[in-house]
């Protein structure tokens, strides 16, 4: 089944002129302090996509197979589930992908069940929880009292949609750190043994965090906890792929996590990224990215929200040519996708 979906994707990829991985920044309103936030002065400033840029936006991309909706929080937005049934409805996603604080208990319980709606809406939707420490630690990390206890009452909530309707999945996304290795392990422990996830994303810190002091785990640390989280995805692949899709699956994750550590033994390697061919990035305010840590190439609201229009203009074609001759980072929502289409280029 894995190998089948790859080799569609693939050949969607191929005849597009726009690409099949699109990340939504739908707000910029989020109400959590996170130390981890390499994205925190642009928060709170007032903007969100409105409804109607919206549908233009999904008009003019086409056929989709991944949504990852961001903010800011994205279950601030009201209209969360009208705006994940447009690229369902007319872009074909199969994938959406929301990760969350997971602050307000009650309103992510009603929104994922409206976004998930009638059976017959045939997609698959994660929730990532986001987890950096356990208990006080993480209220410290996110800035938010209490924030550890709310998440976990959240996960409760979601746990009885996902044993109704199994196009829910649950995961946990952790943002690894030097002074947080501890937690991390006990995280990746409580995931299998008592919220039986889906998955555990192990993210590195990166950017420039709104709490300075944080630092990126040295090379021996991540090693420690991705090898822990490396144990458990052969029941968290297994489980989605079968036998020799899981095994596949995991040897990718083990690809990865060794180009993550060249990065932190200060031997980086670049490579040629899918990022603005595979993937791109459209923020609150209308600036589109290739990739979050590069430069934008444009904003919407001067192409009409035509998104090929602005994906076609010269900047966006000379940023392409640009990473596709080979850049390097830790971003993980990224390197699945080059891992998917590209595996050769981690070897």
């Amino acid at each position: 089944m894995l190998g089948t979906d790859i080799w569609s994707w693939r050949r969607l990829a191929a005849r597009k002129r726009t690409p099949i991985h699109l990340i939504l920044f739908v707000t910029d309103r989020c109400n959590a302090r996170c130390g981890t936030c390499f994205y925190w002065r642009s928060l709170n400033q007032g903007e969100a996509l409105e409804p109607e840029h919206i549908e233009k936006i999904s008009r003019s991309l086409g056929e989709l197979v991944w949504l990852d909706i961001s903010g800011g929080e994205p279950f601030l937005r009201k209209d969360l589930a009208a705006i994940c049934h447009t690229f369902v409805d007319r872009n074909g996603v199969r994938f959406i992908n929301i990760p969350t604080n997971a602050l307000q208990t009650g309103v992510i319980e009603r929104l994922v069940g409206e976004i998930l709606g009638p059976a017959n809406r045939r997609f698959s939707l994660n929730v990532a929880v986001s987890l950096d420490g356990v208990g006080e630690n993480h209220d410290r990390i996110r800035g938010v009292p209490g924030n550890y206890e709310r998440a976990l009452a959240t996960m409760r909530a979601l746990e009885g949609i996902r044993q109704r309707d199994r196009r829910l999945s649950l995961s946990v996304v952790t943002t690894v750190m030097r002074d947080n290795i501890p937690d991390v392990k006990q995280l990746l422990e409580l995931g299998v043994r008592e919220w039986k996830l889906d998955y555990h994303s192990l993210n590195l810190l990166r950017g420039n965090p709104m709490d300075a002091s944080l630092q990126p785990p040295s090379a021996e640390q991540f090693a420690e906890v991705a090898q822990i989280q490396l144990e458990h995805c052969r029941r968290y692949f297994q489980g989605r792929y079968g036998a020799l899709g899981g095994w596949v699956a995991r040897l990718g994750r083990s690809m990865l996590n060794r180009y993550y550590m060249k990065e932190l033994e200060g031997r980086p390697k670049d490579i040629s990224c899918n990022a603005g061919s595979i993937s791109c990035v459209i923020d609150a305010n209308g600036d589109v990215y290739a990739c979050e840590l590069l430069e934008k190439v444009g904003n919407l609201k001067q192409y009409d929200w035509d998104f090929e229009r602005l994906w076609y203009d010269l900047a966006a074609r000379e940023l392409r040519r640009r990473v596709e001759s080979g850049c390097h980072c830790t971003h993980e929502c990224f390197h699945t996708k080059n891992l998917i289409f590209a595996p050769w280029r981690f070897m």
